[in-house]
């Protein structure tokens, strides 16, 4: 399984209570994901508050989680899905997870709006 880790996640303080599930998911094969949007987003983040994205790096690192380039096919879907401007990355991420015929896992539902359920699962906080 191709599994996606969105911006919420791992921005989220609690990231270290999903470690356990993505080393579950990571023994059994599965292969761990971040879109260029996300990775964008979270260095983003650390830019701004003048902190150091030493940490988020290693995890990306020893977790061997690759990011996924957004690719010009990927810009042509998310834009026949037609978002509203707030939600223009999240179709952006949307069409490079369903490029890779994966999942993505999250803490919100705006993924909803471009992928199916069964592609999206949802973290509560």
């Amino acid at each position: 399984m191709r599994i996606f880790l969105d911006t919420s996640v791992l921005s989220d303080s609690k990231l270290s209570s999903l470690i356990e599930e993505i080393i579950e998911h990571f023994v059994k094969g599965d292969q761990f994901y971040v879109s260029s949007i996300t990775h964008f987003q979270i260095l983003w983040g650390y830019s701004i508050a003048n902190k150091s994205s030493e940490g988020y790096e290693e995890f990306l690192r020893s977790a061997r989680i690759e990011i996924a380039p957004l690719t010009k096919v990927d810009a042509e879907r998310a834009a026949k899905m037609k978002p509203v401007a707030a939600h223009i990355l999240d179709a952006l991420i949307a069409s490079t997870v369903k490029k890779y015929d994966g999942i993505v896992w999250t803490r919100d539902k705006d993924f909803l709006r471009f992928l199916p359920k069964s592609d999206v699962r949802i973290f509560r906080s």
